[in-house]
C-alpha cells in the first residue's frame, strides 16, 4: 500500500468532514409567505367588518321598527276588527314613537313607516337606506309575510310573500 502524502490525507479528511457535516439550514421563506398572506387576509376581513357595521345596524333598526309597527297594528286591529281598517292615522295614535304615512307615500328613513291596507290585509314598508326597503304584510287569517325591495311604499309591501327577511 502506497504511503499517502500530507495533501492526500488533508483532502480525504475534508471529504469525510463534508460528508458528515450537518445539512445546510433551509430557508424559512415559505413560512413567512404563508404567515404574511394570512395576516393580510385578517386585516382585510377586519376592515370589511368595520365598514359593514353601519349597514348591519340599519337593517336591525328597520326590522325593529317593523316589529314595533306590527305590535301596534295588532292592537289597532283588535279595536277596528280587521287589518283592512288599520290605516296610517290609526297607527299614529297607537304608536307615537314612529311616523306613519299613507301607502302611496314612500318611507324616508328608519323610523318612518309607509302603511297600506287592502281587504283583510295590512302592509308596512321601512327604508333601511336608499334603494333598500324592508316589507311586512299581515292578514286577518294570521299570515305574516316579509320582503325586501327598492320601492319603499306600503303598496309595494302588499306584495310581500317570503316567510322571512
Amino acid at each position: 500500500m502506497p504511503v499517502r502524502d500530507e495533501d492526500e490525507i488533508i483532502e480525504a479528511y475534508e471529504r469525510e468532514f463534508e460528508a458528515n457535516a450537518a445539512p445546510r439550514r433551509r430557508s424559512n421563506r415559505g413560512f413567512w409567505l404563508v404567515t404574511g398572506s394570512l395576516a393580510i387576509a385578517c386585516v382585510f376581513v377586519f376592515v370589511e367588518i368595520l365598514a359593514n357595521g353601519p349597514l348591519k345596524n340599519s337593517i336591525a333598526h328597520a326590522e325593529a321598527t317593523l316589529r314595533s309597527a306590527q305590535a301596534a297594528a295588532g292592537t289597532s286591529r283588535g279595536d277596528a276588527g280587521s287589518f283592512g281598517d288599520v290605516d296610517a292615522a290609526a297607527m299614529s295614535s297607537a304608536d307615537g314613537a314612529h311616523t306613519y304615512r299613507a301607502g302611496d307615500e314612500p318611507s324616508t328613513g328608519l323610523d318612518d313607516v309607509s302603511i297600506a291596507t287592502a281587504k283583510g290585509e295590512w302592509a308596512a314598508a321601512v327604508q333601511a337606506r336608499p334603494e333598500a326597503c324592508f316589507y311586512l304584510r299581515l292578514t286577518d287569517a294570521g299570515e305574516v309575510s316579509y320582503g325586501v325591495g327598492t320601492v319603499c311604499t306600503g303598496q309595494a309591501a302588499l306584495g310581500a310573500a317570503d316567510p322571512r327577511w
